[in-house]
């Protein structure tokens, strides 16, 4: 499964047409679209079906990128300079000849996987970040959209993006198979606890009764306001993730206190809702990258935790209370 034949075997029906098509679906599986399509979700179609989405494609993202570094397992382009690095406009600088596995099997030359560990390229292999985010969202999409369309999309997506990568050179096929599984088992862990507890579907719209014996409650609470803070002090964890965490949470909690949002709406309040939030999103996002440093002082880490915190925070809450001002949105219920 790390061996580079594979790859090659794939790339030996490489043309122009080919390299732009999978250099497309890389795209679509790349951050910048998968923001934009659980934006589309979350404020286009369903608050909460695109909130419970949001936290399975972070923690697939977190699980995969934590891997990554824990693993620091080679792509095949850094062991075989035969294999191209299509779609980039330089050739493959590695030094190394065919040093892929020799069996289906086999691990990767010890000697060689040293080598590029004491001068570590710029981004591990093992697992596939693309291929775990496709799978989380292809599959959850695939199970809160019953319209035979929507599951079409979702299925192309877990085929093509996983194999756009090895098309490309970037992964072996491990790689895919370790992304499919990390990105299925989030899938089913996020929509077996959101979808099938009541006691979470009461939370969510705002009817449950805060208690503080509730071991539920605190569980909970627990994973919103605590859990972010202890992943800061794992190792390898990536900080920009965690960042998004913590905003996730403390957004949806500044709404929950009014009220959550309904789902209803017209097309085009559907459709302002979510320009809102991308016009927000991605504003927010350039303004705090270009200030960051002048208006946060620290460490790289600690600032960029800072930013994404606040970006989410005025994306989930601040998009939201726009659109119920301009009349795009009405609350769900209010807590008593």
């Amino acid at each position: 499964m790390f061996q580079t034949e594979i790859v090659l075997f794939i790339q030996s029906f490489a043309s122009d047409f080919w390299t732009f098509f999978f250099k497309f679906w890389t795209e679509i599986g790349s951050s910048r679209w998968t923001v934009i399509l659980v934006l589309t979700i979350l404020f286009g179609i369903s608050f909460r079906a695109g909130y419970i989405l949001a936290h399975a494609v972070l923690w697939s993202g977190l699980i995969t990128l934590y891997l990554k570094e824990l693993f620091a397992v080679p792509r095949p382009a850094n062991v075989d300079l035969n294999v191209k690095l299509l779609g980039k406009s330089f050739p493959n600088p590695s030094h190394f000849d065919s040093m892929g596995a020799k069996g289906f099997f086999e691990w990767l030359p010890r000697d060689v996987v040293e080598a590029l560990r004491a001068n570590p390229v710029d981004s591990w292999g093992f697992p596939s970040g693309h291929t775990s985010t496709a799978m989380t969202f292809g599959s959850s999409i695939f199970m809160f959209f019953k319209l035979t369309w929507v599951r079409v999309i979702a299925l192309v997506l877990i085929v093509f993006i996983p194999f756009s990568r090895m098309y490309l050179g970037r992964h072996f096929l491990a790689d895919i198979l370790g992304g499919y599984f990390i990105g299925f088992i989030t899938f089913l862990i996020f929509y077996n606890l959101a979808f099938k507890s009541q006691w979470f579907k009461d939370f969510f719209v705002g009817k449950l009764e805060l208690k503080l014996l509730d071991w539920k409650t605190l569980l909970l609470l627990f994973y919103f306001l605590v859990l972010p803070f202890l992943l800061l002090f794992v190792p390898h964890v990536e900080h920009e993730g965690i960042g998004i965490f913590l905003g996730l949470n403390l957004g949806f909690l500044f709404l929950w206190i009014r009220g959550i949002p309904k789902d209803s709406g017209k097309i085009m309040h559907r459709v302002a809702r979510v320009l809102i939030a991308l016009v927000l999103y991605f504003g927010v996002d350039f303004l705090l990258e270009k200030g960051s440093h002048i208006i946060i002082t620290g460490e790289a880490g600690v600032v960029e935790f800072i930013r994404r915190v606040l970006t989410i925070i005025l994306l989930i809450w601040g998009s939201t209370e726009i659109s119920i001002k301009l009349g795009f949105f009405k609350r769900e219920v209010s807590v008593p």
